[in-house]
């Protein structure tokens, strides 16, 4: 995609461009200290950015240490098997250190009837912590294998064109 295949979402003092191909889905209930948003491309994929009190993520001395929980509780999912991290790192972002992670598991599909295929799914998500505008941000999506590289790039476009403040 290009730069000008994506528009800008701003709202309570944060900004990221998403692809304008996407229906942008507000949850109701979310305010300035936390929330979601929801990404949703014609295809049905979506990927996802939440945000929340810096206070209740405090427990997690850094954003590395904040997705690392994230990707066990994941792990640890009645439905995931042979999860797997591809990729890990932590890089700078308008002066935070942000943790971006890639991981591939095999989810269990649920069937009534006979037995269920596992489907194998990519994640990437990115953790920053904020203390200028006291909020912890999570962007992440979740897709088939078959659309990860597609997927991919576009998180990338969105994660450097994320700003917390």
């Amino acid at each position: 995609m290009l730069k000008s295949d994506f528009e800008n979402f701003s709202i309570y003092g944060f900004a990221i461009d998403y692809p304008e191909v996407c229906r942008v889905e507000f949850n109701s209930k979310s305010r300035r200290e936390a929330g979601d948003v929801a990404f949703r491309f014609p295809d049905r994929m979506r990927i996802f950015l939440s945000w929340g009190d810096l206070e209740k993520a405090k427990r997690f001395s850094s954003a590395e240490e904040h997705a690392n929980y994230s990707l066990e509780v994941m792990k640890k999912g009645k439905r995931v098997k042979n999860f797997e991290q591809v990729s890990g790192d932590t890089i700078p972002l308008h002066g935070h250190e942000t943790s971006v992670n890639k991981v591939r598991f095999d989810e269990k599909a649920w069937k009534l009837f006979g037995r269920a295929k596992d489907i194998p799914r990519e994640a990437y998500s990115f953790h920053v912590h904020c203390d200028k505008s006291k909020r912890y941000f999570v962007l992440y999506s979740m897709t088939p294998v078959n659309a990860a590289e597609r997927i991919d790039r576009i998180m990338e476009s969105m994660r450097e064109s994320f700003i917390c403040h």
